[in-house]
């Protein structure tokens, strides 16, 4: 018996192959201590580079400072500032879409290095990366010549516009900075603005408004900031960063965190603070640990707005030289807002302490002035509070008691937050970058302060860690993108699949998994929403992490030459590979690896013949025959370059048979009669017959006989009713509009095989003046049916003798609406097959199994076959179909309206309709549950049960109005004809009598209106749609 580890069936030999004997022994022993060793309860859930594999990782040549990257969701990129390059990536797999080279010039290097910079800082580092529309607007700091340029995001070479970066970018690439574009295209940036960083500014431009900035060289608006981000809220411009403490200089320099706002339609000071702010304010951000001496994290280091929650989290340090130390506090809009709402603190000159005084602008929401006033577009501020007053007297409180992360030892840099549905709850996950390389997942548990820490996350190789340089969620990938010096990777938010088990899965608290008992995995909601029913979790504590965890293998490592020893002796070569217990290794008493670690393959191997069979019996009773018997190259089979055997496989012997006695065959009885081939009008049938022999008696092997000769039903076709076209026939101001159909009637067996023919014609008379107006609201979209693609010929029904082979198609590309004409044609067709020659009864098989529903909701059918196997037909349905998935479907969340009310007394009509989940998901069930409309009264629409019936009758009308008119016309005009021929053959029997009398001119006639007159169109005749005795055009005979 083979130890553990060894594959099976092939024996070790040789050196190599007692090594790997002996590396399988030790990976055994090993295992069983690694799966009998304690579990501390502090263990850190730690998620290894290897366990991320395979990565996503994006790296170039000469490309560093991967620091700035912005979503481009609408063309699916990922666009990423770095040193000396703008690139684009494919949010999927990162693969590069477009790179831009955009480095400074040599006279720009040459001045940067005469300022005494290094080669390092000499390069365009990528600063600001902003999206407006189609456009990227992008800063750089050019070494130390800041500059601004515009571009496509589809074509980031393009470079519409090129500006300086001052005010925008800072100089050198260690200085912070923060900008954003606004709704309105303004940009607004908080940055250095000269070499030196002695001028650092809030800044506004590029707008309508007039470019403003914050007083310069005053402490009390700005005091050696460090910027780190801007947000657009409303009506304000929040800006977040850390400052050195103005109002605490008495007790030594400290550092505070600063949350500042400004108006968007602040417009600067007249005389007063002209091109400065006269709206910021800003306010110290309290991150502390409390007690009787609380202790402050007072660094800002990254922040994070949800805007669905109205919630900012920030990431707090201490300070530099201090003891490392990180924390988290989140931060309610709402708490800003009543900061900003309170008293200020202030200084009245230089030698006096600081004060507290009420705010006279309490509630302040960016008003201006007015209409009366001078500068109507002034906010409501006054200039001198605006000069006097910049800091407010209280500090912004925290949402929580104490903060929400805390961590000895180490720095938090980044931070960005996920809100995701749980099976009953949303949670807000937390991913926090840190200074060492990795990326911490938090949760903060539903109803409590108390945080939990889900994995560790390492994205870089061991050994090769890099401090991380950005960090950006994109939640619909389920995906954050991490930033590096070097590189930039794709790590997914959530490794379901590892928890093998239900108990691993639901203890690891991961909110992004659940157990699916349907497909029985451990799965994410995104990933099971077609069993959601089916998936369960329940998130109530921290992470379990003393569980027992069974080991897994790693992926295989290459093969590699060996050698083995053969039963006989002889030592081959083969090829071997091997792979580790360590994806996850066994740990808590989880079972080690069973399956073998090493393979061994590819053996030479010489074939060798197998023993003779015994000899066959003869091939024939009589006459000449043969018989045999054979061997085979098996005794082993020749592999991976062995020799072949020798000699022949089989071996042949002549029978000594007697004479064979002439004889003929037999007819075996008749198949059952074939299908007809016709429904009706007559069709034929057929069957056939086998002989036993090569000759038979006298006779066919089939027969053919008439059937189903009764005639076919009547089958009548109707296209729909065009739609109502203005004709030239006007009466008191009115007119008439007319639409016509086609009818055909005969007596085929398939109405796909009738033409359209006979023309119906249906009119009816509008008066513009009455209340009714033949005309709706608005043209209704006709669309007429297109048949789909003919699907794939059937099976043949029958297993045996004739049967029928059919394919389909559909009328659904597009289907009919609005009163469009159905498709023409079929949407099935037959042809004849024919299978093997029955030799049993017909029997039926299994049914299959049931196919899958036609869709997902709203019901819809599935169908199961089964197959005819003998001679002729099997009795039942070779189909059958069912209905299924009936509950209906949902749109966002919502269920389907209900029908239309009735019309109540105020003329109205309403409909509801329903969520249809208990917690909706983000942006599901949004917008109103009913709705309201006008009843429509318009008599003249198309309604299909009414118009036909209404239009004949009225039609009936004109005809019989247009009968009478017309023979009381053709009265007088026949008693004026025969007047006038009367009184003609008088005159010309006078001439006769008196033949110097004056003769009639008979070439200019008195009488015009007698001459060329042709009989006027009844409505009747106008139905017939003669062009003959048409006075109007008709549409339709064009």
């Amino acid at each position: 018996m083979l130890p553990v580890g060894v594959t099976r069936g092939v024996p070790p030999g040789g050196r190599e192959t007692w090594l790997h004997l002996l590396l399988g022994v030790v990976i055994c022993i090993r295992l069983n201590v690694v799966g009998g060793e304690s579990c501390p309860a502090d263990r850190k859930p730690v998620v290894s580079y290897e366990d991320l594999s395979p990565l996503h990782v994006y790296q170039s040549p000469g490309v560093v400072d991967y620091s700035q990257v912005l979503l481009d969701i609408e063309r699916f990129q990922l666009v990423v500032g770095a040193r000396n390059h703008i690139l684009a990536l494919q949010l999927k797999d990162l693969s590069l879409v477009q790179e831009s080279e955009w480095s400074p010039d040599n006279d720009t290097r040459l001045m940067c290095k005469s300022k005494g910079q290094s080669e390092e800082d000499c390069h365009n580092y990528v600063r600001v990366l902003l999206s407006h529309g189609d456009e990227l607007f992008t800063c750089g700091t050019n070494a130390f010549s800041p500059v601004c340029s515009t571009r496509l995001l589809s074509n980031l070479s393009s470079v519409s516009q090129e500006v300086s970066g001052v005010a925008k970018c800072p100089y050198d690439p260690r200085h912070n900075t923060t900008a954003l574009l606004s709704t309105e295209g303004e940009l607004y940036t908080a940055t250095c603005m000269d070499l030196t960083a002695r001028d650092p500014a809030i800044y506004r431009m590029m707008g309508q408004h007039p470019t403003l900035r914050t007083v310069q060289y005053n402490s009390k608006w700005l005091n050696e900031p460090n910027f780190v981000s801007s947000y657009e809220i409303g009506d304000f411009i929040y800006f977040f960063f850390r400052e050195t403490a103005a109002e605490n200089e008495n007790c030594g320099k400290t550092v505070f965190s600063r949350v500042a706002r400004i108006c968007k339609n602040d417009i600067g000071g007249h005389f007063l603070l002209e091109e400065n702010w006269t709206t910021f304010m800003k306010a110290r951000l309290n991150c502390s640990r409390p007690g009787h001496f609380p202790f402050y994290y007072n660094e800002l280091q990254a922040t994070y707005y949800n805007p669905a929650e109205e919630i900012v989290y920030g990431v707090f340090s201490t300070e530099e030289n201090g003891i490392a130390g990180s924390a988290i506090c989140a931060y309610n809009l709402s708490s800003i807002e009543e900061v900003f709402n309170g008293s200020f603190r202030y200084k009245p000159n230089s030698k006096s302490a600081w004060l507290t005084s009420p705010n006279p602008n309490s509630n302040f929401q960016c008003e201006t002035v007015g209409p009366d006033h001078l500068r109507p577009n002034q906010t409501s501020r006054s200039l001198e509070d605006a000069m006097k007053y910049q800091l407010m007297d209280q500090a912004v409180p925290p949402s929580h008691q104490n903060p929400l992360i805390q961590q000895e030892y180490d720095r938090f840099s980044h931070i960005v937050v996920d809100r995701i549905r749980g099976r009953r709850e949303i949670f807000s996950v937390l991913f926090v970058a840190t200074v060492s390389g990795t990326i911490r997942k938090y949760i903060v548990l539903p109803g409590t302060d108390q945080p939990c820490l889900v994995e560790e996350i390492h994205p870089f190789p061991e050994g090769a860690t890099e401090p991380i340089r950005s960090v950006t969620l994109l939640s619909d990938e389920e995906a954050i993108y991490v930033g590096s010096q070097t590189h930039i990777v794709k790590v997914p938010v959530h490794r379901c699949q590892q928890f093998k088990s239900r108990k691993t899965c639901l203890l690891a608290m991961d909110p992004y998994c659940g157990w699916d008992s349907y497909s029985k995995r451990c799965a994410s909601l995104r990933q099971s929403m077609e069993h959601m029913q089916d998936w369960h979790q329940d998130i109530s504590s921290c992470p379990v992490l003393n569980l027992p965890v069974d080991g897994g293998y790693s992926e295989w490592l290459p093969w590699e030459p060996c050698t083995q020893l053969l039963e006989s002796g002889e030592e081959t070569t083969c090829m071997c590979r091997s792979r580790s217990c360590d994806n996850p290794a066994p740990r808590c008493g989880g079972k080690p690896c069973m399956d073998p670690a090493t393979q061994v393959s590819n053996c030479t191997i010489n074939g060798g013949w197998s023993e003779w069979s015994v000899w066959t019996c003869c091939s024939r009773t009589c006459g000449p025959a043969v018989k045999m018997r054979h061997r085979s190259c098996t005794n082993p089979a020749p592999q991976y370059g062995g020799r072949l055997c020798v000699g022949y496989s089989q071996e042949h012997l002549v029978c000594n048979n007697p004479p064979c006695p002439e004889a003929k065959g037999v007819w075996l009885d008749w198949s059952p009669w074939s299908q007809c081939s016709r429904k009706c009008d007559g069709g034929i049938q057929e069957r056939t017959r086998m002989c036993t022999a090569q000759e038979c008696p006298s006779g066919c092997d089939k027969e053919y006989r008439a059937c189903n000769a009764h005639n076919c039903p009547e089958t009548r076709k109707s296209t729909p009713w065009s739609p109502w076209i203005h004709m030239n026939i006007t009466d008191r101001g009115g007119y008439y509009e007319g639409r016509v159909r086609y009818v055909c009637k005969a007596r085929v067996p398939d109405d796909s095989l009738l033409w359209v023919g006979h023309r119906r014609l249906d009119m009816r008379y509008c008066d513009p003046n009455s209340r009714h107006s033949c005309a709706t609201k608005g043209p209704a979209r006709v669309v007429h049916g297109v048949w789909s693609s003919w699907l794939p010929w059937s099976p043949c029904t029958v297993s045996c003798g004739s049967g029928v082979r059919t394919r389909q198609r559909q009328c659904n590309n597009p289907p009919p609406s609005g009163g469009g004409s159905p498709c023409l044609g079929p949407d099935v067709i037959y042809k004849d097959c024919t299978m093997a020659p029955c030799t049993a009864n017909s029997t039926w098989s299994c049914w299959s199994e049931w196919s899958h529903c036609s869709v997902s909701c709203d019901g819809g059918t599935r169908f199961r076959t089964r197959t005819c196997f003998g001679m002729g037909q099997c009795e039942g349905d070779r189909r059958k179909e069912e209905t299924c998935s009936a509950h209906p479907c949902l749109i966002n969340g919502w269920r389907h309206w209900s029908h239309w009310s009735p019309c109540d007394e105020a003329g109205l009509r309403r409909r509801t309709r329903e969520c249809g989940e208990e917690s909706p998901l983000p942006g599901h069930c949004t917008g109103n549950s009913t709705q309201e409309q006008p009843c429509i009264t318009d008599v003249n629409l198309d309604d299909v049960n009414i118009q036909p019936v209404r239009s004949k009758n009225w039609n009936k009308k004109i005809d019989l109005i247009y009968i009478i008119i017309a023979g009381i016309a053709s009265f007088f005009l026949g008693g004026t004809l025969f007047l006038g021929s009367y009184i003609y053959y008088l005159r010309f029997q006078e001439s006769r009598i008196h033949p110097c009398h004056k003769h009639v001119n008979v070439n200019k006639p008195n009488n015009k209106k007698m001459i060329n007159t042709k009989p006027k169109m009844t409505v009747y005749e106008a139905s017939k749609g003669d062009p003959k005795y048409a006075t109007y055009k008709d549409p339709f005979w064009d």
